[in-house]
């Protein structure tokens, strides 16, 4: 500041003991990195060329290392294993003097519920449909049957989404079976107590009961849902289906 008051800049040259301030590093190209392809290759060949072992001291002392075998399993096998509590295939079909019994072609009237894919539909009072005769006697029972979609390709599986839950709030666990039949009323799949996984009730829904069923048979078209024993009559039943993106 001058005599007058008025403020001056002046340059003041740099010390000999300053260091240069670092450089930011430059921005990796996308050269550098490698594509998804060329890093499963870098990948595999690092695993045949380091192995994984483990080692151990036999009883002489000496120390021993082998070789710890690789297990492949494609992830998209292991999504289909554990997508389903059950799995509708051919080979697991019934005997075919069961298929040709006519055990149940005397309720294709029943089958009033034709479900589209992705369409919720629900089931409630068991005991006011028209019961399913069995050696045991009469079973509280709901009929149903699948929409086809016609932009599917016959390859695909379907899978089947029962909800299962007492709207009173009983936590009673009724055992349910499922007879899958085909256009012709024939049935194909019997599963005497299907299996369930329980959900807990929360501030949003009740607790219920979910099973999921992997149709890899084109020719299943409808189900019948009948409870073998004794079951609330304010049991409800929440079905719902849609095609699965499994391969062959």
């Amino acid at each position: 500041m001058d005599e007058q008051g008025r403020i001056h800049n002046t340059p003041k040259p740099p010390s000999e003991s300053s260091k240069a301030l670092p450089q930011p590093e430059a921005e990796p190209q996308a050269d550098n990195f490698l594509t998804e392809e060329q890093f499963q290759q870098t990948l595999e060949k690092d695993r045949s060329e380091n192995p994984p072992f483990f080692t151990w001291i036999d009883a002489y002392g000496r120390l021993q290392s082998q070789e710890i075998p690789q297990i492949s399993i494609e992830v998209e096998e292991v999504a289909k294993l554990q997508a389903a509590d059950h799995a509708l295939l051919p080979p697991m079909r019934v005997s075919g003097h069961i298929r040709d019994s006519g055990c149940c072609v005397r309720y294709q009237n029943f089958f009033k519920d034709n479900i589209p894919e992705y369409k919720s539909v629900l089931f409630s009072q068991p005991h006011m449909s028209v019961p399913f005769k069995t050696r045991s006697g009469d079973k509280p029972v709901w009929y149903f049957r699948l929409a086809e979609a016609a932009s599917a390709a016959v390859s695909e599986s379907r899978i089947l989404k029962l909800h299962l839950r007492n709207t009173d709030g009983s936590e009673g666990e009724a055992p349910l079976a499922v007879i899958a039949l085909n256009t012709q009323w024939q049935p194909l799949y019997f599963i005497p107590q299907v299996v369930t996984q329980r959900y807990l009730s929360t501030w949003r829904s009740s607790a219920y009961r979910e099973s999921l069923i992997s149709i890899s048979d084109a020719d299943v078209s409808a189900f019948i849902v009948y409870f073998p024993h004794t079951v609330p009559a304010s049991a409800t039943l929440q079905v719902e289906w849609a095609h699965g993106k499994t391969s062959d």
